[in-house]
């Protein structure tokens, strides 16, 4: 074991967390948006990059996608860090699907091969094996999930801030207490997942703000002949306009989690900024 300064860490350790919100929530949106950049964006969705990039009207963005090619392809990338030299966030969109449809879907596939024909004959007649996962595979998503979490962390201790997005769950099977919570699978992972996070913030669906007008959109080739003042304005404007509300409060109506610094505005219904929010939880405020 290597003892390592307190005042050193503070120096070189990056931020984890998990923002989680309804499907349309502006989640994806705001990260790009508000991290600091240089991104790497981990997708797991496969959706249209463009179109994200095109709503969050920030001009001279520096991002780099990586499509990653099953979860050990997800995993070697996670855990070599000199693949992210150069950047300042990780964003991983989304671990709900991930979990869900990727990393399920493999472990389902696993399961299958292994079985005789007999045992597939039965399966395919009872139609569980495609919608179902054992009790075993759970333990195996499970785990697996804590050594994507362990990975991550990893990152932070490589002084990347990684922030997560998950979709929202009402009345999740795993804490039937809550009312909202990030939508994931089995009660081993979802009970013990909120230990490896920073911060876990609920997203409120995003309203626009009444009697104002959306910012409007320019073209590439206008926005290069702008000055910085003007390109920095026209992303404050679009961001307040947009930005959902964020609470990282915890309490028994919604999973959240603060560790840090207690800014003066406080952490509950927050415009959601990641940048401003990793640097009042570390004690800077402007």
């Amino acid at each position: 074991m290597k003892l390592v300064n307190h005042k050193h860490l503070d120096e070189i350790q990056g931020n984890f967390m998990l923002a989680y919100a309804m499907a349309g929530g502006h989640k994806t949106c705001t990260i790009i948006q508000t991290a600091e950049d240089p991104i790497v964006l981990l997708t797991a969705e496969g959706r249209k990059i463009k179109t994200s990039i095109v709503a969050i009207n920030r001009p001279d963005l520096r991002m780099k996608v990586g499509v990653y090619e099953g979860f050990d392809d997800l995993m070697d990338t996670i855990y070599d860090p000199k693949r992210f030299e150069g950047c300042k966030t990780i964003f991983l969109d989304s671990i709900t699907h991930l979990m869900m449809i990727h990393l399920s879907q493999e472990i389902l596939s696993e399961n299958w091969a292994s079985k005789s024909d007999k045992e597939k004959d039965e399966i395919e007649k009872q139609l569980t094996m495609q919608v179902k996962l054992s009790e075993e595979s759970y333990g195996t998503l499970s785990q697996q999930m804590n050594r994507l979490m362990r990975g991550l962390q990893g990152l932070t201790m490589a002084g990347y801030d990684v922030v997560c997005s998950a979709r929202l769950s009402d009345r999740p099977k795993w804490n039937r207490a809550l009312s909202a919570a990030p939508a994931l699978m089995g009660k081993e992972f979802s009970k013990s997942m909120d230990g490896f996070f920073d911060m876990i913030g609920y997203i409120e669906p995003w309203e626009p703000p009444e009697g104002k007008n959306p910012p409007k959109y320019y073209t590439p080739d206008e926005i290069k002949v702008m000055s910085d003042d003007e390109k920095n304005k026209l992303l404050a404007d679009t961001w307040k306009y947009f930005a959902p509300l964020i609470s990282f409060n915890p309490n028994e109506e919604y999973l959240a989690k603060w560790t840090g610094v207690m800014p003066p505005k406080g952490i509950v219904r927050r415009k959601f900024h990641v940048k401003k929010v990793f640097q009042e939880a570390n004690g800077i405020f402007r």
